[in-house]
């Protein structure tokens, strides 16, 4: 702050002013006597008008500190009739300036008063002014006195005025400045949990008039912040301070603050009382709909059967019965099973608790994989806990059940050109909505399931008609899949024999269709396709032995073969005649108005593996943009031969697809008797389309769930299945691009691979592998190309070989404290299956070790992430 003061000056010869502060007394015979006394020829200053003149001096430079003028103030006394102050004090200075203060002398008596001025003895004060002053009654005086430190110490100096009744003195004193903060006694911290915090501040206050540093010295569990700082004069500041106990007591220590204008050469100190008392934090966890808890104290909550595609929630409790806050995380329990996520989710990840207070977490179980149990651990965590807390989650996810009224539909004869009709119905006994379609195409086949595709409501059963309608004279027979969304599929027998005025083949039965399951071998005679099939046995019974020890039903060679020959999933073809390819694409098929016809054609290969000719028929449909040419031939054993599927689209810009079906049986029919020959069923897929190359495709408007699949951990035939549903006004046809950089596996199918969906229908695709042990994760991105063109929907398909894993959560050692001889001693062991497949485990303890060590479970069952 600078100071400005106001000094007088006597000039000569000038108009006499009357300066500020100071009255002037009129002329008269004893006044001019007076001045003659005093006006002497060596005296260098003559008493005359006084000159106001602005000098400016500064006092210490402190930051952002205002200069403004300082008035002289304190209490005055008089001397001798002179009313003035008694001392000057000098008090914010540093080295190296001036400092200006004015002291005032006033004439309070009735009379003229002659003084003379002796000033400052040290070289440090200095004044300006006459030797001699005359002040007539009732004037004053101004004395400027100017203050010059060159160290810094303490100093004392005096001006003396002379009168004519006496003398008197004012002291000049500078003093240092003084240094001192303002702090509290005690600071009382808020009541804290172990391993958690609570603040508060404490003022501190700069009350001297120097810029001033400070430093804490504190130790833990308190901390303060800021640590150290600089106080402006008068200025005050909060601290923080912390308080992190780590354990529970109650803690009292002080905090030392050193201060100075030199933070270090700070010699000064004040302290602070800092107290706090710390509490071992606690939370329950509160279940509302089940009270019980297990074994080991933790809560669990059970969701029940929830429908696949459905989800259920409840909510669990968090109480804070003690005296602190508590702040927590809510996490899953980690080293499970968790490569494909979970089928649980909250919403409370973290919070803090009141001392009392109480939060709900919500939880919600939305299950995927039909007949799995889930099994998940909420971790609720907080620092200073003396024990942890788990709550289990449980839930299986329940798919629905669906059942045909009858395995075999039976048409009996049909005259050639004839139709028949037969009901068949599905019942849903599960609460779950099933998606079901018939994989077979009605408009290219002698059979017909109509409606082909729909959904049967929960516990509820919906008829379906079958229809036949042959077009030449012979048995039929086909095995067609009924497709369950998540379920694996129902097969239905339908068999007929057509008869014409000229052929009358033995009418089929169904119970011919046992009796050609037992005559196929001995009829083939074929040693090879035998040992084939006890081959893939042994095969799969050595991957069943890794899996489980249990005892396996084993599986007979005709069993295996009827089951692969009967499933039209799992091989297209017949095993005794294969055709390739068995999907025909007609892409990028555009109608030239230079040619006369707009046909395409692509050849499938057919071999025989039977012994004996084949005759085989391809179903022809009238006006059905794809035939087959021959339509019918005969196939010597052991052969091979080419037919020719050509594509006549009658209408461009439009897509197709269908299912071309061939019924192939025996020429001879060796060794029979009387039985009618049976025939067998292979069909191939096309797809194609007629867009003109400057025309746009239609803009596919379609649903794939769920995008992603995961396959079964076991080795062994595992299905899945995903809908694809057409919720576009156009038709719809889809396609598996097989990319050269993500190539599906041998071990992975997926079914059917192309096709056609009319608008508002859907399609059920089916994906089956066999993980094996040298591919321990295959992660696969199929994309289905769209309607011939640039659309395309990404398919992820996940398949994991797994082996039983399970983990003993406390180590695999187990210490028992000294027990005395007829008592016991009890401990707790966990058990933890990291693996996604349900594993079985018993406690194998040795004859001679029973009598003193017994297991409770002793056997049992843990599902995937599951603990005992």
């Amino acid at each position: 702050m600078q100071r400005i003061d106001h000094c007088i000056e006597m000039t000569p010869a000038q108009t006499p002013k009357t300066p500020l502060g100071t009255v002037c007394c009129p002329i008269t015979r004893e006044s001019l006597a007076m001045l003659a006394e005093v006006q002497s020829p060596g005296c260098s200053t003559s008493i005359g008008p006084w000159k106001l003149s602005n000098t400016r001096t500064d006092e210490p430079l402190l930051p952002d500190r205002k200069r403004s003028r300082r008035k002289s103030s304190g209490p005055k006394n008089c001397f001798l009739g002179l009313e003035t102050r008694p001392e000057l004090l000098w008090e914010d200075w540093v080295l190296g300036r001036e400092y200006t203060k004015t002291l005032v002398l006033k004439n309070i008596c009735d009379k003229l008063q002659k003084l003379h001025i002796r000033g400052p003895e040290s070289m440090f004060f200095s004044t300006v002014n006459p030797e001699t002053v005359v002040l007539c009654p009732g004037t004053s005086f101004s004395l400027l006195v100017t203050f010059r430190p060159l160290q810094r110490c303490e100093y004392k100096d005096s001006i003396q005025f002379q009168a004519k009744e006496g003398s008197f003195q004012v002291c000049l004193h500078a003093v240092l400045p003084s240094h001192a903060l303002k702090v509290p006694e005690t600071v009382m911290l808020p009541l804290c949990a172990v391993q958690h915090s609570t603040q508060t501040s404490l003022p501190l206050k700069n009350v001297s008039k120097v810029l001033l540093s400070f430093k804490w010295d504190c130790a833990a569990p308190f901390q303060l912040i800021p640590e150290q700082g600089l106080l402006k004069p008068g200025q005050e500041c909060l601290i923080a301070v912390d308080f992190q106990p780590l354990e529970a007591q109650v803690f009292q220590q002080q905090a030392h603050c050193r201060f100075g204008e030199d933070g270090d050469k700070a010699d000064r100190c004040c302290t602070a009382l800092l107290q706090g008392i710390a509490k071992y934090p606690y939370l329950q966890v509160r279940n509302p709909s089940n009270k019980e808890r297990n074994s080991h104290g933790d809560p669990e909550l059970h969701f029940g059967s929830v429908p696949v595609g459905q989800s259920l929630s409840t909510h669990f409790e968090i109480f804070n019965p003690s005296p602190v806050n508590v702040s927590f995380s809510l996490s899953r329990l980690s080293g499970g099973a968790d490569m494909f996520g979970s089928d649980f989710s909250w919403d409370v990840t973290s919070g803090k608790m009141t001392p009392g207070g109480s939060q709900q977490v919500l939880v919600t179980y939305s299950p995927a994989v039909v007949d799995v149990v889930s099994v998940e651990y909420l971790f609720l965590s907080y620092r200073g806990a003396l024990s942890k807390t788990q709550i289990k989650l449980t839930g299986k996810c329940t798919g629905p059940e669906v059942c045909l009224s009858s395995s075999v539909v039976d048409f009996r004869c049909v005259e050639e050109r004839g139709s028949a009709v037969k009901t068949v119905e599905l019942l849903n006994s599960s609460p779950v909505q099933a998606i079901y379609q018939w994989n077979i195409d009605c408009r290219n086949s002698v059979f017909s399931v109509l409606p082909a595709c729909g959904t049967v409501l929960p516990h509820g059963n919906i008829k379906v008609k079958v229809l036949y309608r042959p077009k030449h004279p012979m048995a039929h027979h086909r095995r067609v899949a009924c497709l369950i969304l998540h379920r694996e599929p129902l097969f239905l027998d339908l068999i007929g024999t057509c008869h014409s005025e000229c052929q009358q083949p033995a009418i089929l039965k169904p119970e011919h269709l046992a009796v050609y399951k037992h005559q196929w071998c001995r009829l083939q005679n074929s040693p090879d396709s035998v040992c084939d099939l006890q081959r893939d046995q042994n095969t799969l019974l050595n991957q069943q032995e890794e899996i489980n020890s249990a005892s396996v039903i084993l599986v007979t060679p005709m069993e295996k073969f009827n089951k692969i020959s009967m499933d039209p999933l799992s091989f297209p073809s017949l095993p005794f005649v294969t055709i390739e390819p068995s999907e025909l694409l007609f892409n990028h098929k555009t109608t030239s108005p230079s040619s006369n016809s707009s046909a395409v054609s692509q050849c499938v290969s057919i071999t025989s593996h039977a012994k004996g000719k084949l005759s085989l028929i391809w179903t022809v449909i009238q006006d059905s943009p794809f035939c087959v040419d021959p339509s019918s031939f005969e196939l010597a054993p052991l052969k091979s031969t080419t037919v020719r599927v050509t594509y006549e689209p009658k209408q461009v810009n439009t897509l197709h697809g269908g299912e071309l079906e061939c019924f192939a049986y025996y020429k001879d029919d060796p060794d029979t008797g009387k039985l009618p020959c049976q025939p067998w069923c292979a069909t191939v897929r096309v797809i194609g389309h007629s867009f003109q190359p400057d025309k746009e495709h239609f803009t596919p408007s379609c649903i794939l769930k769920p995008h992603q699949v995961v396959l079964p951990a076991l080795s062994g035939i595992s299905c899945r299945t995903v809908l694809l549903q057409n919720d576009g006004d156009h038709p719809l046809t889809f396609c598996l691009n097989h990319r050269p950089d993500n190539a599906l596996p041998k071990s992975v199918h997926i079914l059917p691979a192309c096709g056609l969906i009319q608008p508002g229908n859907h399609q059920i695709i089916t994906i089956r592998a066999v993980p094996t042990e040298d591919s321990h994760k295959q992660l696969f991105n199929l994309p289905l190309q769209l309607n011939a063109a640039k659309f395309t929907k990404e398919l992820t398909v996940v398949s994991v070989f797994e082996k039983p894993l399970v983990s003993f959560e406390n180590g695999s050692r187990l210490y028992f404290h000294p027990t005395a001889v007829g008592s016991k001693t009890q401990r707790t062991h966990s058990i933890r299956n990291l693996s996604r497949v349900p594993v079985k485990f018993q406690w194998s303890i040795s004859e001679t070790e029973q009598t003193l060590i017994f297991v409770k479970p002793d056997a049992g069952k843990l599902h995937p992430n599951e603990s005992s």
